[in-house]
């Protein structure tokens, strides 16, 4: 298949099919032009591709039953594509021309390799393409898949996931996740808040799907489970028998009130917005410090104090540098907080349960899964990711683990969404900040780039849209439709990717564990 330069626009490069070229070539695509006249090799990026009829027939022929000619059954390809890599840069410092009439063909692996200038170590995932509602992996001219390295360090530098339920958005994160433990040999410490979506990561996946093993096969990857997984569950929560869950890694845990962080209450506070609702806080640390037995103190006592106060609602606050101040909470906010009180006693202080700490998760080659599925799941997961997050980044600061960390944080709306997490928020947009010098990696996920807490897409250098309705996409850098947005197929993804910025469209292989038909 041989395409033809016309000329350049707005520095975009304008081509067109020759004869023996049948077929459109999809967005995503990549074309080596060797350039007759100077003899150079320039790689390009299809941005753009669409049919075109160049001896467009009559409206009126319809009705005059006359023949048709062959050119009026014409079609050709025409493309608009991004210059991305020049093969031999001059050393003059001018630019080469593109010579009209120069042909084009697509791109082989090593082609692609060059002009994305990848690594050989990271992620591999599918170079993919998009025309209309069709999406397909994109092959070389012998039929074998193109594939992407994702640079390693990209993890550092935050994601931001989004996608409808079965777009393929959660099977990314099991894939990514698997690399992280098995291939950087970090840990990762995973949010699971819908049924079982991350509670069978110790198990292979299973597939029949020609598509999926021969992409396996390409990789040179076979499915297997993740070998060293623990799950902790909330103590207080009932669980049922569920067929493929292995109860033997489970772990029942508690917050316990003597070491939890005191801004890890505000995860409490879930639509409870006024300003005063923050010094939960500092009327806590006062009481651990002053009111509560050393060591030994319960929520439940602590929540009594706080009752205590019901008529005149004046408290005593401690902030975190030491600093002691009266504050009076207004009645309505009061009786907000005093009934978020109530309802976490079941949350602290269970004996037959543990507490976590940073230990726990930075185990080098450990998953950590944290399910906070169910009604109470994510007021509880509210106050222990905080404590825990805080805990983990206080360890990393002091030089106490040197373990890289991936964290994944599922539906991520129902932890920070309201004004009574934005501290809480603060400290996360710290983690990301400087997750590269401390080897601390998010991701943050959600259905839709509407759902994401503001102030989150700005600590964020990676994107990833699966099949979703948002049309919010201009940052990407790929000129996609709507309906192509919402037409993708599972596993296909628009991206912008941390220093790969010419990989726009792409499909992660299906996770090697973690997907298991039910039994």
């Amino acid at each position: 298949m041989i395409w033809t330069v016309l000329n350049e626009t707005d520095q975009k490069i304008k081509l067109v099919s020759k004869g023996s070229t049948d077929g459109i070539l999809p967005k995503g695509s990549f074309l080596t032009v060797e350039d007759n006249k100077s003899k150079r090799k320039f790689i390009l990026r299809v941005d753009e591709s669409k049919q075109v009829v160049p001896y467009s027939p009559s409206p009126l022929l319809s009705d005059m039953d006359l023949e048709y000619l062959e050119a009026d059954k014409k079609c050709k390809n025409e493309i608009t594509a991004y210059r991305v890599k020049d093969v031999f840069e001059r050393d003059d410092g001018m630019v080469d021309f593109i010579h009209p009439t120069s042909p084009a063909r697509r791109s082989s692996q090593e082609e692609i390799n060059l002009a994305m200038g990848m690594g050989d170590k990271g992620p591999k995932v599918f170079v993919s393409t998009v025309h209309s509602n069709q999406n397909r992996v994109l092959r070389d001219e012998s039929g074998k898949h193109i594939t992407a390295t994702l640079p390693s360090d990209f993890f550092y530098h935050q994601t931001l996931i989004c996608g409808k339920t079965g777009s393929g958005k959660t099977v990314a994160m099991k894939y990514l996740a698997q690399y992280f433990i098995e291939e950087i040999k970090g840990a990762v410490l995973a949010v699971n808040v819908k049924d079982i979506d991350f509670l069978q990561m110790d198990r292979a996946s299973v597939s029949d799907d020609e598509a999926v093993l021969s992409e396996w096969k390409s990789l040179g990857m076979s499915p297997h489970g993740v070998s060293n997984v623990t799950m902790y569950m909330p103590a207080n929560r009932r669980y049922e028998s569920v067929k493929g869950i292995n109860y033997d890694i489970c772990r029942k845990i508690t917050l316990d009130v003597n070491q939890i962080q005191p801004e890890a209450l505000t995860g409490l506070l879930q639509g409870i917005s006024d300003k005063g609702a923050l010094n939960l806080p500092g009327i806590f640390r006062y009481w651990r410090q002053y009111e509560a037995e050393k060591g030994k103190a319960r929520f439940t006592e602590f929540v009594k104090y706080f009752n205590s106060k019901e008529d005149s609602k004046r408290f005593t606050s401690i902030s975190d540098r030491g600093e002691e101040t009266p504050v009076t909470i207004h009645p309505g906010t009061y009786d907000n907080i005093s009934r978020s009180l109530e309802s976490a006693i079941d949350f602290f202080d269970n004996s037959s349960a543990d507490s976590l700490d940073y230990d726990d998760v930075l185990q080098q080659g450990k998953m950590s899964i944290l399910d906070f599925s169910g009604d109470k799941g994510p007021r509880f997961g509210s106050i222990l990711l905080r404590d825990l997050l805080k805990k983990i980044v206080d360890a990393k600061d002091a030089m106490m683990s040197k373990v890289p960390i991936l964290i994944i944080i599922d539906e991520v709306h129902q932890f920070y969404s309201t004004d009574s997490s934005r501290e809480a928020l603060d400290d996360i947009e710290r983690i990301c900040r400087t997750g590269r010098s401390k080897e601390i990696g998010v991701i943050f996920a959600s259905q839709s780039i509407e759902d994401i807490p503001k102030g989150i897409p700005s600590v964020v250098n990676t994107q990833i849209f699966f099949k979703t309705d948002s049309s919010s996409l201009k940052s990407i850098g790929v000129k996609i439709s709507p309906e192509e947005l919402e037409g993708l197929r599972k596993g296909f993804a628009i991206a912008s990717i941390h220093d790969l910025p010419q990989l726009k469209i792409l499909k992660f292989p299906l996770s090697l564990c973690g997907v298991v038909k039910n039994e």
